[in-house]
């Protein structure tokens, strides 16, 4: 893909929206809440655990994969892959 004047200004406001400090304060408000619901779950509450954890999980690799795509600009081969097949559970990979 040939860089434009337009796709180049996307890039830099991507970034820029990526790097926005409310932003980074909801991830990191998030991650704490999850944390804090998994260290405060009964002690046979097993699915509750398992829930924050999932939940936990997810946000981190939506931040993963949200750094990603703003850093190359573009899902590589094998993600796009991954998204296009609607047989296999989709687990990004970074």
């Amino acid at each position: 893909m040939s860089e434009t004047p337009e796709s180049t200004e996307r890039a830099a406001r991507a970034k820029e929206a990526l790097h926005n400090p409310l932003l980074r304060e909801a991830f990191g408000l998030l991650k704490e809440s999850y944390i804090t619901g998994i260290r405060t779950c009964e002690p046979k509450d097993d699915m509750g655990r398992y829930r924050f954890t999932v939940a936990l999980n997810t946000l981190d690799a939506v931040e993963r994969h949200l750094k990603a795509v703003v850093d190359t600009g573009l899902l590589d081969a094998a993600q796009t892959q991954d998204l296009s097949t609607p047989s296999r559970r989709w687990v990004p990979r970074f």
